[in-house]
């Protein structure tokens, strides 16, 4: 995991340096929440920034990527891969914020040590309720690990239905012997 903190503290800096928003997803915090896997990426969704100074902030940290593929993702709300010199398998998955799930990650993101690094992650019942949406076979992995790790509050279920996944939720826990 040296090389993922490495890769996670350039990044880092450079949203922070550019005062932008951002909050860490997927599979690092999935990790952090306790799922046992590796992954190949770094996954970060912005949603307030000044492009220009976030695209100079990333260069300068040594990311790799077109110019005009990242003022295209941030105008477009989509998505840019930036690229890691030393590193052709990880890259870092940067996701503008598009949508009611984007920005409830965002405004209930948490700031908590990730590998070593001060950041704002993934509330962990936000990293749920978006696999559940997502539920790729390794996403339902991630949610059993967690659940298993975290259990089932509350706000989770709240969370859950609000974004329609509560009864993939309850069958996932009713799997592994969770009450929801």
């Amino acid at each position: 995991m040296e090389k993922e903190a490495k890769e996670l503290r350039k990044l880092i800096s450079a949203l922070e340096e550019s005062n932008c928003e951002y909050v860490i997803v997927g599979g690092l915090v999935a990790i952090h929440y306790g799922r046992n896997r590796v992954t190949q990426d770094i996954d970060v969704i912005v949603g307030n920034c000044d492009i220009k100074v976030l695209l100079n902030a990333l260069v300068k940290q040594g990311f790799e990527f077109s110019r005009q593929e990242l003022e295209e993702a941030f105008k477009e709300r989509g998505r840019i891969t930036l690229f890691i010199p030393e590193d052709v398998l990880f890259h870092v998955d940067l996701k503008f914020a598009s949508d009611d799930l984007d920005l409830e990650v965002l405004k209930d993101r948490v700031r908590d040590k990730l590998m070593g690094i001060d950041c704002w992650i993934e509330s962990v019942e936000d990293i749920i309720v978006a696999k559940l949406i997502y539920g790729s076979s390794q996403d339902e992995e991630d949610v059993i690990a967690v659940l298993l790790n975290k259990g089932i509050g509350e706000r989770l279920k709240e969370k859950a239905k609000k974004f329609k996944a509560y009864n993939k939720l309850c069958g996932i826990a009713e799997m592994i012997g969770l009450v929801c």
